[in-house]
This record gives structure tokens, sequence and C-alpha cells, in this order.
């Protein structure tokens, strides 16, 4: 499943087994997912349920990012930014390089945690 999502993404996005069990694990306890043994593997099948909620959420998306122009632009850059660290994968494999990178991003969101924080208190 995990490398699905990662060729689904072309390589930028690999979610740890830490992300995406603990998700799976929620979708089957609400009955959107359930689980099948064949031949001793675990195959996850979407349920009636499953399937119409996530009808549900992709309209709620779709709608979403069609009325909202600010939103779908700041996606974009961040889709843009991941595109960047991408091109530049190796350069990152070296270790100070990807710890400057690294501080840039914590510092980065830690901006925009505080310019919407304080926003949310006015």
């Amino acid at each position: 499943m995990i490398k699905t999502i990662e060729k689904k993404f072309s390589g930028l996005y690999k979610p740890s087994p830490g992300s995406v069990y603990p998700v799976i694990k929620s979708l089957v306890s609400e009955g959107l997912v359930k689980v099948d043994n064949v031949n001793g593997k675990k195959i996850y099948v979407i349920t009636d349920s499953g399937r119409s909620t996530y009808k549900e959420m992709k309209e709620e998306a779709k709608n979403f990012f069609s009325q909202n122009n600010q939103y779908r632009k700041l996606t974009r850059s961040l889709f843009d930014i991941g595109l960047t660290l991408y091109n530049y994968k190796e350069i990152l494999k070296d270790e100070k390089t990807f710890n400057e990178v690294m501080t840039v991003i914590d510092d980065c969101r830690k901006k925009i945690e505080a310019v919407l924080e304080g926003v949310k208190k006015e």
C-alpha cells in the first residue's frame, strides 16, 4: 500500500508505516474498509459505506477548491516546494544540506502558524 501511494505521488511522497496503518485501523473501525485474508495476506477492501463517504468527501473537496482560489494558490505553492525538493533529492542526501533545508521548512511552518494563530485571536 505504501508503495502504491509513493507511485501515485511519483516518488515525491512516501508515507511511513506509522502514518498509514493507524489510518487504516481507523477506517476499519469506522466500517469504511474491511480486511480480507487472501493466501495469508491482508487485503483491504473499501465497503459500500466507505465508497459513499469517499464520494461525499471528494465532492466537498472539489467544491472547496473550486470556490477557494486563495487556498488553491497556497497548496500549489506547497506542491512547487515539494517539486523543488524532489529536483534536488541527490543534494539533499548530504546531511548538512538536509538539516539546513529542514530548519528553513520548520521556521517557515512556525511563522505560518504564528500568523494564523494571530488572526484566530482577533
